[in-house]
């Protein structure tokens, strides 16, 4: 990913926020001439100084081919996105641009094929994303009748991502005045829509 000096998010803790703020993510997975892109949720976990990223397929997705083969692959989050109007600067000689927060985490696959840990990735990534929904009794497969979720399972393919490059980019107008800067949260705040304001969030920061 192209980052200039001024955009590159190196704060680890931030990342690591916005990897699992937009957990609903693609990945790229390529072999020689061989590319396969799906958009799937990711779980995103720290083992001692590792990252790794947890996620399934349906084993009917060509991409298995390249888990199981152990293909190089990034894992591609887009956090906050806006337009940005060059008159919100309210200076001269400006041109349109797009603000956004991206982060890629690159690795090599690798197939979870143990029953158990492809039932237990199931169970994590349910609970994370129903313990929001509280005061909700969360989800859990136990609410399935008996042997259903084994035969379930069986359709899916559970698979790791270690982490060995991750790049974040945080292009947030860093580059301009802060009086600039303002008036562009501003015009985006007037504007209202749900990016315009997470991107006016993260600018302000």
């Amino acid at each position: 990913m192209y980052i200039p000096p001024a955009f590159r998010l190196q704060d680890r803790a931030a990342t690591l926020a916005v990897m699992r703020d937009n957990a609903f993510a693609v990945l790229v997975a390529h072999q020689d001439e061989h590319v396969e892109i799906t958009h799937l949720p990711l779980m995103v976990e720290e083992r001692g100084g590792d990252l790794v990223i947890r996620g399934h397929v349906a084993r009917a997705n060509p991409i298995v081919a390249l888990i199981e083969g152990g293909a190089a692959a990034t894992a591609v989050f887009t956090g906050p996105h806006a337009y940005i109007s060059p008159d919100w600067y309210g200076i001269h000689n400006q041109v349109p641009t797009w603000n956004y927060v991206a982060v890629h985490a690159s690795g090599r696959l690798s197939a979870v094929t143990e029953t158990e840990a492809t039932v237990d990735l199931l169970a994590d990534l349910s609970a994370e994303n129903e313990a929001p929904l509280a005061p909700k009794t969360p989800w859990t497969h136990d609410k399935m009748r008996d042997g259903l979720m084994t035969r379930m399972v069986k359709g899916v393919l559970a698979f790791e991502l270690p982490v060995d490059r991750l790049e974040a980019k945080a292009k947030l107008s860093q580059n301009k005045k802060p009086e600039d800067v303002g008036r562009a949260v501003a015009g985006l705040r007037g504007r209202g829509g749900p990016g315009d304001l997470a991107t006016a969030d993260r600018m302000e920061r």
